[in-house]
């Protein structure tokens, strides 16, 4: 996984958000009518190609838009299905000995490349959401003791 960069990072005009927005609603429009989408790209003769987009690309166009249409910068990161401790931990926003704590506990699970540890994305990914909700129900409880206290 990369970092962001200034090169890789979109921020869009005010143009670009009002042409965002429109596109957002035709794109939603016609979406919840159809079961497939194709994009037409137009050729040099002046006809139109179709182009099938498949749904989880879809999905990230409609969020790319939706972003840009409130004005917010844009980045597309590519990750892989094994990611490095170093990966995880960036992803995570945690520390690299954190996330090799966690595999040598058997939290996170990981084989070796040669001597470097790879784990899965997925696992990443789902360890990230428990922790994410975990934390969430205690934020949550502690909100509603600060209530009760009237603090």
């Amino acid at each position: 996984m990369k970092k962001l960069s200034p090169k890789r990072l979109v921020v869009p005009t005010p143009g670009d958000s009002k042409l965002a927005r429109e596109t957002l609603q035709k794109l939603t429009a016609h979406r919840s009518r159809a079961h497939r989408v194709d994009l037409f790209l137009s050729t040099a003769s002046g006809s139109a190609e179709p182009a099938p987009v498949p749904e989880r690309a879809l999905e990230l166009l409609a969020e790319i838009l939706r972003q840009t249409a409130d004005g917010n910068a844009v980045a597309v990161l590519s990750v892989r299905q094994e990611l490095t401790t170093q990966e995880a931990a960036d992803l995570m926003n945690v520390s690299r000995p954190f996330i090799i704590a966690l595999v040598e506990k058997g939290k996170l699970p990981a084989h070796k490349v040669g001597s470097h540890r790879r784990i899965p994305l997925a696992a990443v990914l789902a360890f990230k959401s428990k922790a994410d909700a975990e934390r969430d129900k205690a934020l949550d409880f502690l909100a509603a003791q600060s209530q009760d206290l009237k603090l």
